[in-house]
Parts: structure tokens; sequence; C-alpha cells
């Protein structure tokens, strides 16, 4: 999966998740939301996309000797 390419996640079939969060974060995406015309979702998924691109988690190799 290409995580640069946006395009690519969009038209991927979307799955409900369920995940737990503090209130506090929650009601930021809300406030974040109703500012921009959006539903929750998709404030998730914008942060989520957000952070992977900027922050990917690469797999350390071993040193070879």
């Amino acid at each position: 999966m290409e995580l640069r390419g946006w395009g690519v996640l969009a038209i991927q079939k979307e799955k409900g998740v369920t995940f737990k969060c503090e209130e506090d974060l929650i009601a930021a995406a809300d406030v974040y939301a109703a500012n921009n015309e959006m539903d929750r979702s998709k404030v998730i998924r914008l942060a989520l996309k957000r952070f992977l691109n900027v922050s990917p988690v690469e797999k350390k190799r071993s040193a070879k000797k």
C-alpha cells in the first residue's frame, strides 16, 4: 500500500474501525469537523493519513558484518 499517493488509499474500500480515545481529543475532532464542514470520521482519516505520511514506521535493518 502506498502512503504518499493518497489517491491510492482513497479508492480502496472503507472498513469500520472502533478504538478508544481521550474525550478531549474527540471533542477537538468534533470542533474541527464542524468548523471545516466534515464529519468526525473524515477528520480522523485525514489526521491518520497526515501522521503516516510524515512519520512512517520503517523496519530497522540489522547491520551486516
